[in-house]
């Protein structure tokens, strides 16, 4: 449990790392993304895969968030679809934000936990109730390996020889099948016992032909049927024989095994279903269905055979000749997903319970929900043929080369058919293969010092041996993130260790006090060992992927060759492929410079940008005529693209450069009387800075004394009888109202008349509208009547922005 200071320190740490990543999205967010886009395809396609791997890795962490939970995660296949589906993720956050206040409350003691002897007592369990998702994967079963006539040990060093005890449909004898061959880095291997019966395969007429899909039997009044003895498969085999089309899939378990199981075999034909288990001692008698499965004029429908064609070759010694993968055909067809519960849906309507695909398929007898669910993965897949087989041809264009869809999927099946068990070896030194430790590097993000690293190699070193010696999986003695955490961390006590090992098996529990003295060993001579960087220098893919020296096979040794390889071998052709560094960046170009990669370090002290944005200065449009990028892509630049303002060289100001600031406060007639007199202002708040600057040497002295409108007595006159004029007009407004009131009239000189108003002559009166303007004292003609002024009795609207005037400038030599 973690002190109350140890959780202050977390919880300071952790906020701290979300400051600093709230800054490192904030330094992302105002960089000008949309202009690079525009003039760099490169760095679209860049910010593209960017975007890609972010949302897929939003879409596996609200899988996991919601794991467990009636949450279901949104779903994000776009920018504009996190918007759409935002309400969710907050739903998925609140609901962590809730089990994390309940472990606090547990942790500080406000709720407190039950002990054993005060937990209520749970009622007895209902057998009709389903299982759980956590109690179908996990099941505490006798290892059903250890009854095998050849049980595992996981120790061999030899190449992996296959397990066929006979050929048949054999178009090479099998003598010359199992032969030792140099394999491509250099090591021995077995061929693949049926390469030349797969590359010379081709599909029976009747997959050319359109046909009406035959329906498949009512899933609900028919079974399938058990096959756990040597008679039942007699019988099963007596009726594949007969069959043009058989549909074959499996179900494996790979927890509780180094290697893994294949627990369960479910095949069907147009009338039957049969389930064999394959975990009967005498299992390697199931080779006689290879009578079947080697058959090319039987059809053999797999939905995603990649890894059980590997998985049928390790445990039971079984081939396919004449595959046909529904993945493949799906993908062909642009379906929008390429799954088999999408499958089902689409042609059966038939909906999957995915709990039960990581179900631990060991258990005996199979609960009934499971023994459906594994029977429907093959029940409706010879319908789903039908139907993609019709498409496929209805879609080819035969008059093009490659342009028989059939045959693609046969091309493409026959590359999966044509994988090969291999054993991976596991070298301490090196860490290579799949599960080395190279590969398990590269992908972490981590960066070790010498300690750190020798206690990586020597934990993930134990791990594999004690997963071979207990015959369990990695994943079930230590997890990776586990591996890595205890290498940075480097525990020396036993609670400490536990601490960090999430989840804990019994299995960890066990051999933990083992570990802690392999990182003390480790830590010790880390000290003079080598340093990450020495080891870790780019390596041909090949090597990384299989290995090189057959010291000790790997963990789920499953050869898994790539797509190009497995193509490759359809054509009689082997090709490989390796790491290369270029010498220039492929997204900057010769925006950075040549020595960025070696002088430029990641900051150790929080997140950041993994590379830094150059600035974008016009400097960078200064050769019109050279390249953004070292990218092999040339794109014209658009003109309007560039930038704004053409890039100058810095020069010094020369002595007859003419410039003029805006000043404040600078009257008119004081310009023109200064220009007139030949006296050129000087700002008077310049005194001090050209003192300064003459100081250093830097500037010239300049003085341009600013004038002050308050010692201006012209102005201080000027606004005095301004107010006297506007008091006295005031002042007569007021007489004249109020002798209005008593019934005396002022005239327009300001003079008193008293008795009756005169009667006002209309006939000699000036006319209103052709009025002559009058002029006042200064000259100007004044305002005319408006009659129209107060004719809308109606509300002003909102007054005129007044504009800004030009400011008052003055030129003068520097």
């Amino acid at each position: 449990m973690t002190t109350d200071r140890g959780f202050k320190e977390l919880k300071s740490e952790v906020s701290a790392a979300l400051v600093k990543t709230t800054r490192t999205v904030g330094q992302i967010a105002g960089e000008d993304l949309a202009f690079q886009r525009s003039i760099n395809p490169e760095v679209d396609r860049s910010l593209h895969q960017q975007n890609k791997r972010l949302l897929s890795l939003v879409r596996t962490l609200n899988k996991t968030a919601t794991a467990g939970s009636e949450n279901v995660p949104p779903s994000l296949h776009n920018a504009e679809s996190v918007d759409d589906g935002w309400r969710g993720i907050v739903d998925i956050l609140d609901n962590l934000l809730e089990k994390a206040d309940a472990c606090l409350d547990e942790f500080t003691g406000a709720v407190r936990k039950l002990t054993p002897d005060h937990q209520l007592e749970k009622p007895a369990a209902d057998l009709k109730k389903p299982l759980s998702k956590h109690e179908y994967r996990y099941q505490n079963i006798p290892k059903p390996q250890r009854l095998f006539r050849k049980v595992p040990t996981n120790d061999e060093t030899a190449p992996f020889k296959p397990l066929l005890r006979s050929k048949p449909n054999a178009a090479v004898s099998f003598e010359e099948s199992i032969v030792l061959a140099p394999a491509q880095d250099g090591s021995m291997h077995y061929n693949h016992p049926y390469e030349q019966e797969i590359n010379q395969s081709i599909y029976p007429d009747s997959a050319y032909v359109q046909n009406k899909p035959i329906i498949y039997q009512p899933f609900d009044s028919t079974t399938a049927t058990w096959v756990d003895t040597p008679e039942a498969l007699q019988a099963m085999l007596r009726d594949l024989k007969i069959a043009r089309e058989i549909a074959v899939d499996l179900e494996h378990h790979d927890v509780h095994s180094y290697v893994g199981l294949v627990s369960l075999m479910q095949i069907s034909t147009r009338e039957k279903d049969w389930i064999v288990d394959t975990l009967v001692p005498w299992r390697e008698d199931l080779q006689v269905l290879n009578e079947v499965f080697t058959d090319p004029r039987i059809i053999k429908v797999l939905h995603g055979s990649s890894s059980d064609i590997v998985w049928l070759q390790r445990d039971l010694g079984l081939y396919m000749v004449g595959l046909f993968d529904t993945y493949h055909a799906s993908r062909l067809l642009g379906y929008p997903k390429n799954g088999l519960a999408y499958l089902l849906h689409r042609f059966a309507n038939y909906q999957t319970d995915k709990r039960y695909q990581m179900a631990d398929w060991r258990m005996r007898p199979l609960p009934e929900q499971m023994y459906e669910y594994a029977r429907s993965d093959t029940h409706f897949l010879l319908y789903i043929f039908d139907n993609l087989r019709n498409e496929l041809l209805t879609k080819s264009d035969t008059a093009i080369p490659n342009g028989s869809l059939i045959d693609n999927v046969r091309d493409l099946s026959k590359g999966e058919a044509l994988q090969r068990y291999e054993r991976q070896f596991y070298d301490s030194k090196t860490g290579s293969g799949l599960s080395g430790w190279y590969s398990m590097l590269g992908r972490s993000s981590g960066h070790f010092n010498r300690e750190q690293f020798a206690v990586f190699r020597a934990v993930h070193e134990w791990r594999d041996q004690t997963a071979r010696q207990k015959d369990e999986s990695l994943f079930h003695i230590l997890s990776n993130q586990s591996v890595l955490t205890i290498a940075r961390e480097m525990p020396t006590r036993l609670p400490d260790l536990l601490g960090y090992c999430h989840p804990i098996s019994p299995a960890m529990r066990k051999v933990a006090p083992e570990l802690i003295g392999v990182i003390q060993q480790a830590k010790a001579a880390g000290e003079t060992g080598p340093e990450m960087k020495e080891l870790m220098e780019p390596r041909d893919h090949a090597q990384v992927q299989f290995g090189t020296a057959p010291a000790i096979s790997t963990p789920q040794a499953v050869s898994h060759v790539s797509a190009a390889n497995r193509t490759s071998s359809v054509l009689g052709k082997r090709q490989s492929s390796s790491l290369a560094t270029l010498p220039t960046s492929q997204f900057w170009g010769s925006t950075i410079g040549g020595g960025f990669k070696e002088n430029w370090q990641p900051p150790t002290d929080g997140p950041s940008l993994a590379i830094p944005l150059p600035p974008l200065t016009a400097e960078v449009f200064e050769k019109q005529g050279s390249d953004l990028s070292s990218s092999p892509i040339n794109v014209p630049i658009d003109p309007g693209a560039r930038a704004e303002h053409r890039y100058t060289k810095k020069r010094k100001p020369r002595e007859d450069d003419v410039f003029i600031v805006k000043e404040a406060g600078y009257s008119k007639r004081q310009k023109k009387s200064e220009m007139q007199d030949g006296v050129e202002p000087v700002l008077a708040s310049e005194k001090n800075v050209g003192a300064n600057n003459n100081a250093d040497g830097d500037f010239e002295q300049m003085e341009i004394p600013l004038r002050d409108a308050e010692d201006d007595e012209e102005t201080q006159e000027r606004a005095r009888r301004k107010r006297e004029r506007n008091l006295e007009k005031k002042l007569r407004k007021q007489q004249r109202k109020d002798g209005e009131n008593r019934g005396t009239v002022i005239d327009q000189n300001g003079r008193m008349e008293t008795g009756e108003p005169e009667t006002f002559d209309y006939e000699n009166a000036p006319s209103v509208f052709y009025a002559r303007q009058e002029k006042d004292r200064g000259g100007k003609a004044s305002k005319g009547i408006d009659p129209y002024a107060k004719s809308l009795n109606a509300p002003k609207g909102m007054r005129k922005a007044q504009k800004e005037g030009a400011g008052r400038s003055m030129t003068y030599k520097s």
